[in-house]
């Protein structure tokens, strides 16, 4: 399996108090169950922390009693939510699963993870994620990580699988790059034509995902870019 992804990001995280006993850790795990219910709706900056607490079955008290700040909260979501779709990537994208398959069922294989990871329960967590990097850039390192992370991992699929290895990694990244700004795009807008319930999404990302790993296309020529 391939090397994991970097985890400096897993230090202890600035204003959330750790949580050594197991009352502790089961009201941490209350907390993030509400953020990651109320965000799918709310963003951070309109999430007051009495409707958290609330929906957490504690207190505002005891909110501040583990968290600091609601930045602190989001910065501990976003680290058990990478933790939670780092549990799919190992799942979908197990080598094992892909002895005699074809590049096509691995371009399948890691849409579906697509699909779940931003369609799933993070999903207002990950589109908070996205919002912030400008006024959070450092919080774009650890996503770029991942997302490296992710291209080394789906090419070591390919190679055994692509005829056409020429500039294979660079096709990985920028499929890779194109796959995720359609999926951010769609979170983003509620008002684009396909939705990422609709079939049609899947099966269009599928097959032009594909076809950009596989080098199923005409080069450019030089009159083509004049």
């Amino acid at each position: 399996m391939s090397k994991a992804v970097p985890r400096e990001d897993k230090l202890d995280i600035p204003g959330v108090r750790p949580a050594e006993q197991l009352r502790s850790r089961l009201l941490q795990d209350r907390f993030v169950t509400a953020g990651r219910k109320i965000m799918v709706k709310t963003r951070l900056a309109d999430l007051p922390i009495p409707d958290l607490a609330k929906e957490a079955g504690s207190s505002v008290g005891g909110f501040y009693s583990r968290f600091d700040t609601k930045d602190a909260f989001f910065e501990f979501l976003r680290l058990q939510m990478f933790d939670d779709h780092m549990k799919l990537h190992d799942e979908y994208l197990d080598p094992t699963r892909f002895a005699d398959k074809t590049h096509k069922e691995v371009s399948s294989a890691f849409v579906d993870l697509m699909l779940l990871v931003f369609s799933g329960p993070w999903r207002g967590v990950l589109r908070e994620a996205f919002s912030r990097i400008p006024e959070h850039p450092e919080s774009w390192g650890p996503m770029t990580r991942r997302s490296q992370y992710l291209c080394n991992r789906i090419l070591a699929l390919y190679e055994p699988l692509v005829k056409n290895k020429d500039g294979l990694d660079q096709r990985v990244a920028f499929a890779v790059q194109l796959l995720f700004s359609a999926f951010d795009n769609e979170m983003m807008n509620p008002n684009l034509e396909f939705r990422i319930s609709d079939t049609q999404f899947r099966n269009f990302l599928i097959q032009s995902f594909d076809a950009l790993i596989a080098g199923q296309f005409d080069p450019l020529t030089p009159e083509d870019l004049a």
